[in-house]
């Protein structure tokens, strides 16, 4: 799952570009879905869904080592959320810009990150709460928490803060 961190290196300047071309809180919007349903769908991917349905045997072989589907399709679905989250990034930070009053441009800008660390700190906790809950029923289960926690947010970008923003100038 490196894969995940080094997807970063994707999901960043995708961000950055459909800021420019899209708009920020679209953007912001899109990304959050796309982590939101990458996180969503883990525990699909830990069922035996995927073995009954494709089998038990490998499916995918990266480098002489053989994958199973749950692994595969876990796999990509985390790729897929760390492209969302890191494509994310760029366009909150516009979004804050773009909210901020005058005179308070480094405050705003700061919020994102800030608001992120805090996340960081809590989540962990706040999730191994509900594995530790309900786990045994559905694995992965506390992934879905989060996906649904992050497509609240997507959801809220729609509604709170600010006005519209403007249509990007090509």
């Amino acid at each position: 799952l490196s894969a995940a961190g080094l997807s970063g290196l994707i999901g960043a300047p995708l961000g950055g570009f459909l800021t420019d071309k899209r708009g920020a809180r679209t953007t912001a919007i899109i990304a959050g879905c796309v982590s939101a349903i990458g996180l969503a769908l883990i525990p699909l991917a830990l069922s035996s869904l995927f073995s009954d349905v494709l089998g038990d045997g490998a499916i995918v072989e990266v480098n002489g080592i053989e994958l199973s589907a749950a692994a595969a399709s876990f796999s990509a679905l985390v790729i897929l959320w760390s492209i969302g989250a890191a494509a994310q990034g760029p366009a909150l930070t516009a979004v804050a810009q773009e909210l901020a009053p005058p005179g308070a441009e480094a405050k705003s800008l700061a919020l994102p990150r800030a608001s992120g660390d805090g996340t960081y700190i809590i989540a962990p906790f706040t999730l191994g709460l509900v594995a530790d809950k309900y786990s045994s029923a559905a694995p992965g289960v506390e992934c879905a928490a989060a996906g649904a926690m992050i497509a609240l947010g997507a959801l809220a970008l729609t509604t709170l803060g600010g006005t519209p923003e403007s249509k990007p100038t090509s």
